[in-house]
Parts: structure tokens; sequence; C-alpha cells
């Protein structure tokens, strides 16, 4: 009876220790959720960043539209795709 009951304890301090530890680093435990929330955090900067630049380039995109054409901006996009400097000019690129 009593190797019973000791064998009962410990099948019992068995499952505690074992869902504890699992609740700690199992795949959806405590160390898991912290991984998670840091490459949440980094994706969201990251898709921060990706719509500044979409936004930057639609908003050149829209310059270049028929309605609202920017002459200096078709000049320069013409020249840049062309190969067309004159001697005279300054280019300055930005990547």
């Amino acid at each position: 009876m009593a190797a019973a009951q000791l064998a009962l304890w410990l099948v019992a301090a068995g499952a505690v220790v074992y869902f504890g530890q699992q609740a700690y680093v199992g795949d959806h435990g405590l160390v898991a959720s912290r991984s998670k929330e840091a490459e949440v955090a980094s994706l969201t900067q990251r898709l921060d960043s990706l719509k500044a630049e979409r936004a930057a380039i639609e908003h050149r995109i829209d310059l270049l539209s028929t309605e609202r054409l920017d002459p200096d901006l078709l000049d320069e996009q013409a020249r840049d795709d062309l190969g067309w400097v004159s001697p005279s000019d300054r280019v300055i690129k930005f990547q």
C-alpha cells in the first residue's frame, strides 16, 4: 500500500515537473513567447520601413503621372535612362 502511494506521488510529481518544464521552454512556453515577441517587433519595424519606401516610390510615380507631370523629374529620369549627361552637368546619385 505504501509503495503504491509512493509510486502515485512520484508519477504526480513527475507530471508536474514535466508540464512545468514544457510551460517554460516548450514550443509554446515562456521562452518561445519572448522569442516570438522579438520577431514580431523586428518584422513590424521592417514593415514600417517598407511602407515608407513604398510611399516614396508612389510619390515619385505620382510626379511622373500625365495629370501632374514634373518637367525636372522627367528630364532627370530621361537623362538617367538614356545616359545623356553633358560635361557641365553635375550628377549626384543616391541609392
